[in-house]
């Protein structure tokens, strides 16, 4: 443990900053000491002693997976062995499950021991929701569920099982979907079945509505799984909180969520909000109303029905008004111009252009023969020719002198006789404080009246109106068709909205609007965001003023502002770009307007499933709540503000401002980002660096990663790159050979050829020169002999003095290699390939179009020429062995060389004789005893004497490895086999890739990688790539980054590194992008960046990694725990 401050950390970050919830409750952490893993406490103290042989980090559910003498077991956050080491393999699946090998078997057990899945299934995974749980599992590639004490909740019958994300809001249930055959389903969380896979398309409507798109035609199901509606409807939409309104064939139809059922169907052109209780209906340009059973309340026959009270209502007809109840019974006649919504207890009427008044029963209490009325709380103020009469009203709206409502209606006694009462009726939502909305059936649009006298505000020409009471303002849309283009993809707006004051009635701005933020204002903002029909931004207040106008894009506001552009557009690009702004069709799907698309080429159908939005040309900065600039549009890219700062980006470069315009971080850094569970409060900053290091095949860093470029292993020395110089480092990584010249070669006998400016010489394993830079090419020795060349074009071969051996008369001329060299002259017109001795005489004169290597039996392939090319075998006596015309001479395996003769494959032998005929449509090359051949276009396997010994009856075969070999029926349907050919695994997995130390690599559909054992248990999680296990290790990608796993899927290396390359001798290169460091929301650096991987573990402790040293630092920059193997 080291308690040493380095001199760069003095930048202080207080604890006050994170909050308990953004922390991660561990209490112990993952060190290395002696190559050994142990715990140690948030203090630096060892609290378990380093005998693991690996722990991978803490989280996985908040346990970390150890391994001790090749068990693998569990700890908790506590450091607590809450499984001991004693399984051969662990996976956990969540903080209530684990899959573990139990005598050779993989099942699901508890955290208590107790299994929940028996041995026998093919993959698993846990399905949550809040608190519950399931067990997804799969048999021969279909799913089924288990509950989270065992038990069978659905057969394995389906191709996947999900939890239905997300529901709206109001829904409280759990509901498993099933898919099978591209086909969907759902279940209940107890796995009752409520809709078997028949949908292309489910949408839940609430806990008992569930509709479901079959043949692009929607129908309805209930929690049961009754048929509520048969699907046969092109369209639905919420009418009202009771109302669904539904479209099949161009008729319309009208659905009680009250009574779940169908109440009207085609006997209405169309149908709008009313009440809770009713719905207007449209019929031949005449308006009724109905209830939640489907009954007429009222006759399509008016020209308008408004809500009076609960029990009548204002209808309107042949340009009369008056009030109607239930079944069209009159209570008022048509005598009146106007009437108007109760104003108390009573409302106003319009004869003749003179003034009276109705109680809520309908009755008339003062005639229309005023000029002017005034309602107070219980008496009427009535002028006429300068006359002012007064009318009491008792507390039913009754005159005084009066007591003629009953013969309209018969009322309850009212038990408190002091206290007025008067019936309650449903809230007209069309209705304003000065005005109302009406529908014209003449205009077949939305018009705005006044209350007063009747008389019309705005004409009817709305297709839709939306009234906002809170907000104080009312959307009015007008359908129309407006482009848009996002890249080269259009869409369409199908409607556009102006804003009308409620107070005013006057609309305030025209219609170009196709979605307003209204969560702006219920946030309290003084305005909210809004975009425009030509898809520009702004903003709009209450009152309805376009206070910004013609902005490219403007964000979410966040502590106060919001990023935004002026300039530049918005497009759209496939999912790879890095500075995005979210998914198209996310922004799309939140316009409050329908928009649709308008081409359906592949492309088009690709990008809006897929496409990122983007700002083309944009410089971006942040605005108040007002649209006045904050912070400067000088940015190429920016982010929403967190925690009072926002990232920004400067050409390719990355720093951070905070609310207050200042920029506390300048951009010169390549990535910068808040870390993981520190509650937003640090940022990992990030210095792009390519570096290379070599790991070996234990996960240890064998050569450190700082080097630009390396080279290969050869005579226990490696060519390394550092400030664009080479130098060699031995296999303990040290730098025995200083990075000083320009270009270099492998160590070939003791000696490398190097380059300092334009002229090569060699140096020993030390660096010793051991011949003078004078030579203007040079090669590796080899038999005592290197080509090499000074002045003039050609080669010729130096002994390890320098002194000639072989003059140089080659245009081209290759090292030695048992006693001969390749060296090519020209033949008349062409150059032409032959072998030389030690000693410069010709073993093969120049004849050959090409030579190749020779390989171990002491042979090379040679072109003869031809058309097509001919191809033979060359012996070290430079003898052509082969007398048969191949059009292709593979390398040897096992003996035996693959051949093209003619149109067909066979095999030869090291003699170059046909051991097996020509008479295959494909090959491979021999592995174990056995090669992969194809008859009529299918795949079998023969021995090494041509025998067929595994029927062709594959589709695609590979090799055998380990004794067993992947097979293929069908495109896909990949299978295992032994060498009978019996199957180990039957051919059912999709895409199995290889298989390889016991574990299968397999992508499925949506390229992902994971591993499977022999059983075809899944082995693994998901990685965005995946290698062949190989010296017990894998390379998988996540996140983007690099990592290693050893065969109990634990990280040997995180994923820090930008490429692993797969291992050669033992060894495998590894590349780092650059080093990350560490700052806090002020800019002040707590940790430079230095490092190759800093992850936050807890307790105000952060991990950093450098090459294989693991060590702890906190929130003050003090090593808590020194980097340590």
């Amino acid at each position: 443990m080291f308690s040493r401050t380095p001199p760069v950390f003095f930048l202080l970050l207080s604890l006050c900053l994170f909050m308990p919830s953004a922390m991660e409750a561990q209490s112990v952490f993952p060190i290395k000491q002696n190559k050994k893993w142990g715990l140690m406490n948030a203090e630096g103290y060892l609290v378990r002693p380093a005998v693991y042989d690996a722990i991978g980090e803490f989280k996985h559910y908040g346990y970390a997976v150890m391994q001790r003498q090749g068990r693998v077991g569990l700890l908790s956050k506590t450091g607590e062995e809450v499984v001991p080491p004693r399984y051969d393999d662990l996976k956990v699946l969540d903080s209530l499950f684990l899959a573990v090998i139990d005598r050779g078997e993989w099942k699901v057990i508890d955290m208590a021991g107790r299994m929940v899945l028996a041995p026998g299934y093919d993959q698993v995974r846990v399905l949550r929701k809040g608190n519950w749980r399931a067990i997804a599992f799969s048999k021969n590639g279909l799913w089924g569920l288990v509950s989270a004490d065992g038990k069978l909740l659905a057969e394995p019958q389906y191709d996947e099982l999900s939890v239905m994300e997300p529901l709206p809001e109001w829904m409280t249930g759990t509901y498993i979907l099933s898919r099978q055959n591209e086909r969907f389903g759902l279940l209940h969380a107890n796995g009752k079945v409520i809709l078997k896979p028949v949908a292309s398309e489910i949408r839940p409507y609430n806990d008992f509505l569930f509709f479901a798109k079959r043949n692009l035609l929607w129908g309805a199901v209930d929690d049961t799984g009754a048929e509520i509606l048969q699907p046969r409807y092109q369209y639905f939409s919420k009418l009202s909180e009771n109302y669904i309104k539904l479209i099949a064939d161009g008729k319309t139809t009208l659905f009680s969520l009250l009574y779940y059922k169908v109440v009207a169907e085609g006997e209405h052109d169309n149908y709008y909000p009313f009440s809770d209780e009713y719905a207007l209906c449209r019929k031949n340009r005449r308006m009724g109303l109905i209830d939640h059973c489907g009954k007429t309340v009222l006759s399509p026959q008016y020209d308008e029905v408004q809500a009076f009270n609960g029990e009548i209502f204002r209808v309107k007809m042949n340009n009369r008004w008056g009030l109607v109840s239930h079944d069209d019974e009159l209570i008022l006649p048509f005598d009146y111009d106007y009437i108007s919504p109760l104003d108390g207890k009573v409302a106003l009427v319009l004869a003749d252009g003179l003034r009276g008044a109705v109680n809520a029963y309908g009755y008339q209490i003062v005639e229309p023969v005023y000029d002017n009325l005034e309602f107070k709380e219980r008496e009427i103020r009535a002028l006429a020719k300068g006359k002012l009469t007064i009318f009491h009203l008792d507390h039913r709206g009754y005159l005084d002198d009066q007591n003629a409502f009953g013969n309209f209606f018969s009322i309850r006694v009212v038990p408190d006789g002091n206290r007025d009462w008067y019936p309650t009726w449903s809230q007209n939502i069309y209705q304003l404080d000065k005005f109302e909305w009406f529908y014209s059936t003449k205009h077949n649009k939305w018009g705005l009246r006044r209350l007063d006298n009747g008389e019309v505000q705005i004409e009817p020409s709305f297709d839709e109106v939306q009234v906002l009471r809170d907000i104080g303002l009312t959307l009015a849309g007008v359908e129309q068709s407006q482009p848009v283009v996002f890249d080269r993809t259009s869409f369409r707006y199908e409607m556009a909205y102006g804003l009308v004051q409620n107070d005013t009635g006057l609309l305030v701005h025209e219609v170009d609007i196709v979605d307003i933020r209204l969560a702006d204002f219920y946030e309290g903002l003084p305005a909210a965001r809004c975009i425009f029909s030509d898809g520009r931004h702004g903003l709009v207040n209450k009152i309805g003023k376009v206070l910004l106008k013609g902005f490219a894009y403007i964000g979410e506001y966040k502590d106060g502002l919001a990023r935004a552009s002026a300039k530049g557009r918005l497009s759209a690009v496939p999912p790879e770009a890095d500075q995005h702004l979210g998914l198209l069709k996310e922004y799309i799907s939140s316009h409050m307007i329908p928009v649709s698309l308008t081409d359906y080429t592949q492309y088009d159908l690709d990008l809006e499933a897929r496409g990122l939005l983007i700002c083309e040309d944009c410089k971006w900065g942040y605005i108040d709540t007002l649209g006045n600039f904050i912070v400067a549009p000088q940015y190429s890219f920016a982010k929403d503000l967190v925690n009072e700062v926002g990232i920004v980006a400067m050409d390719d470069k990355w720093g951070m401002v905070n609310k207050a315009g200042k920029e506390v971080l300048p951009c010169r850094f390549d990535e910068l980002g808040f870390m993981e569970n520190t509650g937003n409060q640090v940022l990992r900053i990030f210095k792009k660096e390519h570096k290379y290091g070599l790991i070996d095949s234990l996960g240890q860093l064998a050569v450190n990663a700082q080097y630009e470029a390396l080279g290969s292993f050869t005579e226990g020395r490696l060519a390394v790159k550092r400030s664009g110089r080479w130098g060699f480092v031995d296999r303990n990584g040290l730098e025995v050979v200083p990075c000083r010249f320009d270009e270099v070669s492998e160590f070939s006998e003791g000696l490398a050829a190097v380059r300092i400016g334009s002229k090569w010489g060699y140096i020993d394993k030390n660096g010793n020169e051991e011949l003078p830079f004078e030579f203007s090419k040079a090669g590796r020795f080899g038999n005592g002999l290197a080509p090499a060349k000074k002045a003039g074009p050609f080669y010729g071969y130096i002994d390890r003095s320098g002194t000639w051996v072989i003059e140089p008369v080659y245009p081209r001329a290759h090292e030695f290699d048992r006693g001969v060299a390749v060296v090519e002259k020209m033949a008349g017109d062409y150059m032409r390939a032959g072998l030389i001795d030690t000693s410069g005489n010709y073993i093969s004169k120049p004849r050959f179009l090409s030579i190749g290597k020779f390989d171990g039996n002491g042979l090379a392939v040679v072109a003869l020429g031809g058309s097509p090319t001919k191809y033979a075998l060359l012996n070290l006596q430079g003898d052509v062995i082969t007398t048969l015309p191949f059009r292709y001479i593979g390398e040897f395996h096992e003996g035996l060389a693959k051949v093209q003769l003619g149109d067909h494959y066979g095999f030869i032998n090291t003699a170059g004789r046909l051991v097996i005929k020509a008479d295959f449509g494909k090959a491979s090359d021999f592995s174990e005893g056995k090669a992969a051949v194809w008859v009529d276009g299918r795949c079998g396997f023969i021995d090494r004497s041509g025998n067929i010994v595994i029927e062709p009856v594959f589709s695609r075969c590979m090799d055998f490895q380990e004794g067993k070999a992947i097979v293929f029926k069908g495109g896909r349907r990949a299978g295992l086999i032994d060498h009978e050919g019996n199957f180990i695994i039957e051919p059912g997995i999709n895409r199995l890739i290889d298989f390889n130390e016991g574990r299968g690599l397999v992508r499925d559909d949506k390229y992902q990688f994971y591993y499977i054992t022999e059983q075809n248990r899944f082995y693994d999680g998901f990685y965005e790539k995946a290698s062949r296990f190989r010296y017990g290790m894998a390379v998988v990608k996540v996140e983007g980054r690099w990592a290693v796993i050893n065969q109990q899927g634990i990280e040997i290396i995180p994923p820090k590194y930008d490429r692993i390359e797969q291992f050669e001798d033992g060894f495998a290169k590894v590349r780092i992008r650059g080093f990350n460091g560490v700052t806090n929301l002020q800019g002040e650096l707590i940790l430079q960046p230095d490092y190759e991987y800093i992850s936050y573990a807890g307790e105000g402790l952060f991990r950093v990694e450098q090459g294989d040293k693991v060590g702890y630092f906190d929130l003050n920059g003090k090593w808590v725990w020194g980097l340590q193997e």
